[in-house]
């Protein structure tokens, strides 16, 4: 389109950036990993709590914040697929908080940290092993996203 002479050329719109899409793809596949083992570590405190009016406060509490862990990430996820920026940099915040909340804040009063660092990177229980899982897939799910929301695309 050409301008009229005397006129000012059209002012371009300004360029919003997006999440870089292969690396938020993996942050979205890794966020569903981590997803899946804290449903994972779900359904191993049902087993362990037993019949349901008789669950500890420990495996209530497991179990609560464990599903609303699993759907806080799932979430941006979801919103990192569509290139979302914000979205990269809440999975990255989410995650990076879940995996240090869960590896340095001992859950029962009264463990020690070493015990509680061989429970959650132990892999010998049937709780630890989807809690560890969850761990590692969140540490991952950080960098992937961190990766998303700070790489440029490449201008050809």
């Amino acid at each position: 389109m050409s301008v009229p002479q005397g006129f000012p050329p059209p002012v371009p719109a300004p360029v919003r950036r997006r999440a870089h899409l292969p690396a938020g793809a993996v942050a979205a596949a890794l966020a569903g990993c981590t997803a899946i083992a804290l449903i994972w570590f779900v359904f191993a405190n049902v087993v362990i709590g037993g019949p349901f009016g008789e669950w500890s406060g420990t495996v209530w509490l497991n179990v609560v914040c464990a599903l609303i862990a699993a759907f806080a990430l799932v979430v941006p996820a979801g919103f990192l697929l569509a290139r979302q920026l914000w979205a990269a940099w809440t999975l990255f915040g989410l995650s990076l908080l879940y995996a240090v909340v869960a590896t340095l804040v001992p859950m029962p009063p009264g463990t020690s940290f070493g015990d509680h660092l061989d429970f959650v990177l132990g892999f010998h229980k049937s709780n630890a092993v989807p809690i560890g899982l969850a761990v590692i897939f969140a540490f991952l799910t950080a960098i992937a996203a961190v990766v998303s929301a700070t790489v440029r695309p490449a201008r050809h």
